[in-house]
């Protein structure tokens, strides 16, 4: 297949129409967009848009022309997903960079249609751009190093922007070249920078029925050292993250929402429980003999930090190893 370079990325030249429309729609947020300070563009309405980067969320004087150019963009951009239709309400996309974009209209969002851009970091940053922006130490660095070459299975844990996606993309650092690893997402996002990998996708299209959880047990038949998950969201995905990590594949890696370490287990508990695929006392047991290291990350007031290292030791009890003072902007460790 033929492709061409756009400022979205390489697209298909068959489709190169349809995203050439979409970069034209765009027009009013394209700066921010193409500026690899920029993490996140948030438009509220047409004509009242934010951005997110380095020097934190700030109110732009762009916008577009109406409500029905927003409507436009928004619209051409399920075209070319194939997500179109009459009852349109929201949209999940990915640009073919691997940005992402959640729109909703007017029907869900009264006050008129909205746009959230996660735009793809221009350069992956590795552990040591982390330590230099002080995510992490370098001490903790070393201990990450550690777990992934030990084939630790891990899970990121953290809120919307605080870097989860970052820090598993930056995992891959520490991974040989000799393993076989196989990434599934809803979104595509990860992209790791390694020889023998392949990508999973289930998208949100018209043709399209499969399920994260599908991508995650075909994985078993494609011969992985390592696999990982984007995101967990649901109890599907979640029990077969699970199922992978218990069949003897170490070394795999996921993330999800959560306050905390502890509270991340939790809420894998409650997903399996809810849909009363496990119960919730046995879950317990089943998540602290297969996840190994706990990483969670903040948007704290001083930047994106990794403010929790934790493991499961031997007993079973959730221990940290590595905290956070916010006020000092400084990191410790717990225990020897």
């Amino acid at each position: 297949m033929e492709y061409i370079d756009t400022i979205l990325g390489k697209v298909p030249k068959s489709d190169a129409k349809k995203w050439q429309l979409v970069i034209h729609y765009m027009a009013p947020i394209r700066e921010f967009y193409e500026d690899d300070t920029i993490d996140e563009i948030m438009i509220n309405r047409f004509d009242k848009i934010f951005v997110e980067g380095r020097s934190g969320m700030v109110e732009t004087n762009a916008k577009f022309e109406s409500e029905a150019a927003l409507d436009r963009f928004i619209r051409q951009l399920s075209i070319v997903l194939d997500q179109d239709d009459d009852g349109l309400n929201y949209l999940d996309a990915r640009f073919p960079d691997q940005s992402r974009a959640c729109a909703t209209m007017p029907a869900i969002s009264p006050n008129g249609c909205t746009v959230t851009i996660r735009c793809a970091p221009k350069v992956t940053l590795k552990f040591a751009d982390l330590v230099q922006f002080k995510s992490l130490t370098q001490e903790m660095s070393d201990f990450i190093e550690t777990e992934v070459l030990n084939y630790s299975t891990i899970l990121v844990s953290g809120s919307t922007g605080s870097g989860k996606t970052t820090i598993l993309r930056a995992l891959a650092d520490y991974i040989s070249v000799q393993d076989r690893v196989i990434t599934c997402e809803d979104t595509l996002e990860l992209q790791l920078d390694l020889p023998n990998q392949i990508s999973l996708e289930a998208p949100k299209r018209k043709s399209n029925s499969v399920t994260l959880s599908d991508l995650i047990e075909r994985t078993l038949r494609m011969y992985p050292n390592r696999v990982f998950v984007g995101e967990i969201r649901n109890a599907a995905a979640c029990d077969a993250f699970l199922q992978v990590i218990n069949t003897g594949h170490g070394g795999c890696a996921s993330s999800l929402h959560a306050n905390n370490p502890r509270d991340a287990i939790k809420r894998i508990q409650y997903l399996l429980a809810k849909e009363g695929l496990i119960s919730y006392e046995i879950s317990d047991k089943e998540i602290r003999n297969s996840i190994r290291l706990f990483i969670h990350a903040k948007k704290t007031k001083n930047g994106k930090r990794i403010i929790d290292i934790s493991i499961i030791n031997e007993e079973g009890e959730l221990v940290q190893i590595f905290g956070y003072d916010e006020d000092l902007d400084s990191h410790f460790r717990l225990t020897p």
